[in-house]
């Protein structure tokens, strides 16, 4: 209760910021008394009341609601100031307080053969805290589970399913009740353990995946949820050797480093806790880890972040533009003139057509501009896209200075060839003339066509980097289009601006002989599709992302508007998706757990099982989701894999990778760039410290006799 007033004050104070930027926040060291809240609560009406209509019409289409202060003065009298400190103290503390009754709880007894009895007791107890909106909810998903899912497995993925769509209360009955009817299916078992933990009921996961680490030595999904639960229950020692274990075997873990990095600033050790915020955030960007590394003054760069994918040579077709040779003679001249000047009809047409094209475009984007509601939500690689399009930008800025000093260069160089060229006496042969005005085109042109070939190179390569690189970050197809159209056109004023001598006072020289020129070749521009894409069909939520945003459509039968009536609460977590391993490898909640970002080193003992591993960070490529205790033997292939970071705001990075083969002395292959996994796939949820704050609905359950 003291939580759930004390989160209201808050929001009262941010309403007060936002009403009122010039006003001194309060600090956070200092809790709010009893009287102090009234007064913010005074201020806050008080701003509320002087609001215009356009502002407040503003603050609805950016989801900010007026609060109902009566009712919250009303829902937070009778509260202490001891009650608010001790609620603020709660709410500011790095590392959670042992709970030594919920430790206590923690049942010893829980084993496959009473998993069945403990699982119906748990079940039964759970459903007591629930809304009835949840229950019944819960029971038509459960009933269309049954009458589509062929097997327990399924069912868990769609259970897994409403997680992802942020329904976390939901997917926990639904998940109850298919562990319920299978007690024995370790994925279920593990991701039911996983939703226990983000629900502040660690003291009831913690049985679950003890007796599945017995099973299941060394599993890096395993280690990190027991250490997410004994963190969560304020027994950080114990946390921590399970948490350190987690990262020995994969060192970028997003959830276990998150979490150690939460334990080190407890301490003071600033230095350790960024540097395992910088791990966690390697393979899993969310916004969240990089206001906590702002927060400790470090700035994140585009090295600390892992880019699963590249350009290709040539992603908007310019290379296949083919201008006409550079005259060297006379007679080349006479021939070359006219297919230069219909070269740059070509173009010129072409940019008209460019140009009437981006001004309907642009008329588009702008209609839907005006309509779009603040805070649209970002693409999901924009940060990694952007720090990327920065560092071009840097680099290109430094050739762009040498094109530029290259150009003054070529200018003294041309009029130094102008100011020596020794021209034929006027009484002269028509073959000397010829001699002489062919030595001056030869050097005049071959000069700058080295220059202009060479400028061309780096404007091609400018467009084609920053054309791939806005997909990423384009709030939209139109906004994208328009950024593509822009180097198109301005490819085409640079193959107009960078071009040879084409005239001469003796081009009609009579002794000069006609020549075939090799025609120019304007080509069609090449349309840049992505090719980093994702499709997660588990049966009841369907997940699309690509380059630069995720859809989610939901399928439950019967029930309709299903965002709207399932959206209750949500908490971040992870899921690692992967298919069905082709070889016979042990069971466990997450099989073979390797998910190779690119070339990777494999060491195997004498008995062909996997010994050690490591990445070849020098190039970029790093290693992912670990191995489990033994499972990966030789021959092992594993033909698709996806890994998703879920933060308080929905999705927040996604990894991809099609092909991992791994046998005696062969390295895995290069990142893949499109991973379709459905049903049969496996989803293991990976717990991390955010639960702490999470609905808490089941902190207070125990189990010690069931």
């Amino acid at each position: 209760m003291k939580k759930y007033f004390f989160i209201l004050a808050i929001l009262f104070a941010a309403n007060i910021a936002f009403a009122q930027p010039g006003k001194k926040p309060v600090a956070k060291e200092k809790p709010p008394t009893q009287k102090e809240m009234d007064e913010m609560m005074k201020e806050a009406q008080k701003a509320m009341d002087e609001l215009d209509p356009e502002t407040k019409k503003m603050m609805d289409s950016m989801g900010i609601k007026m609060p109902d202060t009566k009712q919250m003065k009303k829902n937070t009298s009778g509260i202490s100031d001891k009650q608010l400190a001790d609620a603020w103290e709660d709410e500011n503390r790095i590392v959670p307080k042992r709970s030594e009754v919920r430790i206590a709880s923690i049942s010893q007894k829980v084993n496959d053969a009473t998993m069945a009895r403990y699982l119906a007791a748990m079940q039964k107890k759970i459903t007591e805290q629930l809304t009835p909106d949840i229950k019944s909810t819960g029971d038509e998903v459960i009933n269309y589970i049954k009458s589509n899912a062929k097997n327990s497995s399924e069912a868990g993925n769609m259970a897994d399913a409403i997680w992802i769509a942020s329904k976390p209360t939901l997917a926990l009955y639904v998940m109850g009740k298919i562990c319920a009817d299978d007690p024995l299916n370790t994925d279920n078992l593990n991701n039911y353990a996983a939703m226990l933990s983000m629900h502040n009921a660690q003291q009831l996961a913690i049985p679950i995946l003890n007796n599945l680490n017995k099973k299941f030595p060394g599993n890096s999904t395993l280690l990190n949820n027991l250490g997410q639960a004994w963190f969560g229950l304020g027994e950080i020692s114990k946390a921590e050797k399970y948490l350190d274990s987690a990262i020995s075997i994969y060192a970028y873990h997003p959830q276990a480093n998150i979490t150690k990095a939460a334990i080190e600033e407890s301490r003071g050790n600033i230095a350790k806790a960024i540097e395992a915020i910088k791990k966690s955030i390697k393979h899993a960007y969310t916004n969240e880890k990089e206001d906590m590394l702002r927060k400790h003054g470090y700035t994140i760069t585009l090295k600390d972040l892992r880019v699963p994918f590249k350009p290709g040579a040539d992603p908007l077709g310019l290379a296949g533009f083919r201008r006409p040779d550079y005259p060297k003679s006379i007679s080349e001249l006479k021939s070359l003139k006219p297919t230069w000047e219909n070269f740059n009809n070509d173009c010129d047409n072409k940019l008209a057509q460019l140009q009437a094209e981006r001004k309907a475009i642009g008329d588009k984007y702008e209609k839907n501009l005006s309509s779009l509601k603040y805070g649209v939500a970002l693409p999901i690689h924009y940060k990694k896209a952007s720090l990327q399009l920065n560092e071009i930008l840097t680099d290109y800025e430094t050739k762009m200075k040498k094109l530029a000093e290259l150009h003054l260069a070529l200018a003294e160089d041309l009029q130094k060839i102008q100011q020596t060229h020794k021209r034929a006496a006027p009484e002269a042969s028509c073959a000397a003339h010829l001699a002489a005005e062919n030595d001056f085109i030869k050097q005049y042109n071959e000069k700058k066509k080295a220059n202009d070939e060479q400028a061309l190179k780096v404007f091609r390569h400018y467009f084609n980097d920053l054309a791939y690189w806005s997909q990423f970050t384009s709030l939209d197809k139109n906004q994208f289009d328009l950024i593509v159209l822009d180097f198109q056109i301005g490819w085409l004023r640079k193959l107009r601006e960078y071009q040879p001598l084409l005239h001469s006072e003796f081009e009609n020289l009579e002794c000069a002989k006609d020549e075939d020129a090799q025609p120019g070749k304007l080509a069609e521009f090449d349309d840049i599709a992505c090719e980093y894409k994702s499709k997660i069909d588990l049966g009841i939520v369907k997940t699309e992302c690509n380059c630069s945003h995720c859809t989610t459509t939901f399928n439950l039968g019967k029930i309709k508007y299903i965002e709207k009536e399932l959206g209750q609460d949500y908490i971040g977590g992870t899921i690692i998706l992967k298919p069905k391993i082709s070889a016979d490898v042990n069971a466990g909640p997450v099989g073979a757990e390797i998910f190779a970002g690119g070339e990777i080193n494999i060491e195997l003992d004498q008995n062909k099982n996997v010994k050690d591993w490591n990445g070849t960070v020098s190039t970029g490529i790093e290693t992912g989701v670990g191995i489990s205790q033994g499972p990966l033997k030789a021959g092992v292939s594993i033909t698709e894999a996806v890994e998703i970071e879920i933060g308080p705001k929905g999705v927040g990075d996604v990894n991809l990778v099609t092909k991992a083969e791994a046998s005696v002395g062969v390295k895995l292959g290069p990142v893949g760039k499109s991973v379709e996994i459905g049903l049969e796939s496996r989803v293991s949820l990976i717990s991390y410290k955010g639960s702490v704050r999470g609905t808490g609905v089941l902190k207070n359950i125990t189990m010690s006799e069931w």
